[in-house]
């Protein structure tokens, strides 16, 4: 079973690569082979938590510190919770537009941080500010992980993810 699971992953990858780029991997490698590969193609590995609610979350570094976010791929943009913008020491840049998100409507806030992923530091001017207590406030219902954001697939497909879902872990470039 493994065999076939490595196999999708190395016919996925190929074939879906990001920006043309293919990823070699043998279909019979294991595990930590798979890791290794996926670490010479310059993907960091990042490990998922799922909550109670079945949703999955990652960790990611922003200016500095741990920020637990809500892995979203169908949700278009990545956004880091407006009230932790002092923790985060975040500047809001107030746009002209707005965001829809679930039952809402708000003014779009962009923001800049540096952020960790793996080895890799880098400066993301492409961050958003939104209020999302009635997120938390239903997870804190469900005694749930609270999170600080929301990781959306503007970032997963810029940083070319792969997220194996059996092994709870997400690739990223």
């Amino acid at each position: 079973m493994k065999t076939k699971h490595l196999l999708f992953l190395f016919i996925a990858v190929v074939a879906f690569g990001c920006a043309g780029q293919s990823v070699k991997a043998s279909a019979d490698a294991g595990a930590d082979a798979y890791d290794s590969t996926m670490q010479a193609n310059g993907y960091d590995e990042l490990k998922l938590f799922k909550t109670p609610t079945g949703h999955i979350t990652v960790t990611l570094q922003v200016n500095g510190k741990p920020c637990v976010l809500l892995v979203d791929t169908g949700g278009g943009a990545t956004l880091i919770d407006i009230s932790k913008r002092e923790k985060y020491r975040l500047e809001a840049i107030a746009m002209r537009e707005y965001a829809a998100g679930i039952g809402s409507m708000s003014p779009l806030v962009r923001t800049s941080a540096l952020v960790r992923v793996g080895e890799h530091e880098f400066r993301d001017d492409s961050l958003f500010l939104m209020d999302i207590g009635y997120l938390n406030a239903e997870f804190k219902k469900v005694r749930s992980r609270q999170v600080d954001g929301v990781l959306g697939t503007d970032f997963l497909e810029r940083h070319c993810a792969i997220i194996d879902y059996s092994r709870s872990k997400i690739y990223l470039k």
